[in-house]
């Protein structure tokens, strides 16, 4: 009877430190406000191809997920700082679609069903991969904050040390201080963008330039997601096809 007691008193002994130390933890989180003048130094730090970068082309697996319903596809795309071809395969090679997307429009043709469709890059939750085909690629993958973005930084430290950069449209990139990488931006719906958030992962040196090879979509209204696996891409390839081949006896519908 006396050795169980032992051991109903140590485990309350090991449950209790176990208590203190996550109290002391979670009390242990300090925020630091970064400085005005350090403000460039953070934003240099980050990947930021604007003037090297002008073009990239390649493929990969997206997994769209809506309410009630999943689906596997090939994207192949192709983009520059103004368009963004993206072709759509089903899971058995069977080209379904072919977006362009422009700063304000998608034209989409669906092959299948032999029709297309214009439409503002407002309404992208129209398409099957919505958020994915109304930002351009070459925007989403080298994604650049600007200084007159920034309202302030701070610095969140525990166990590792996170930057997060505050913007004045109300949302906020976190930023890895020790590969000074973007893993997450978060938006509010009221900035009219079409996702809520992007998650970025496993970055990887491609011919000198440091790109995520996976990429998470959230929309804006929190109802779908689009995972984007990369697993083919060439930089500044030396020729792109940006158009869509529509058939002269298909009429572009303008939504």
């Amino acid at each position: 009877m006396l050795r169980f007691k032992s051991l109903i008193y140590l485990l309350f002994i090991i449950l209790f430190l176990s208590a203190c130390r996550s109290t002391r933890t979670l009390s242990e989180m300090k925020v630091t406000q970064v400085p005005k003048e350090n403000y460039n130094s953070i934003i240099n730090s980050l990947p930021d191809y604007s003037a090297s970068l002008s073009s990239l082309s390649g493929n990969g697996r997206a997994i769209v997920s809506e309410t009630g319903n999943s689906d596997r596809v090939t994207i192949e795309f192709e983009t520059d700082s103004e368009f963004s071809l993206i072709t759509i395969k089903n899971r058995i090679g069977i080209v379904g679609g072919i977006m362009l997307v422009d700063k304000d429009s998608i034209l989409i043709y669906n092959k299948v069903d032999k029709e297309a469709q214009k439409m503002s890059t407002a309404n992208g939750r129209r398409t099957s991969l919505n958020e994915l085909a109304s930002i351009n690629f070459l925007d989403l993958i080298n994604y650049k904050i600007e200084i007159d973005q920034i309202a302030s930084i701070e610095r969140h430290s525990s166990d590792e040390i996170n930057t997060f950069i505050i913007l004045k449209s109300g949302g906020y990139a976190r930023i890895s201080e020790r590969n000074h990488e973007i893993e997450y931006v978060e938006q509010p719906r009221s900035t009219g963008l079409p996702y809520s958030a992007i998650r970025y992962e496993n970055y990887g040196e491609i011919d000198g330039f440091t790109l995520p090879r996976k990429i998470t979509i959230l929309s804006a209204d929190e109802a779908s997601k689009v995972v984007f696996q990369v697993r083919s891409i060439m930089v500044n390839p030396k020729s792109l096809e940006l158009s869509i081949q529509i058939p002269d006896d298909i009429p572009i519908q303008r939504i």
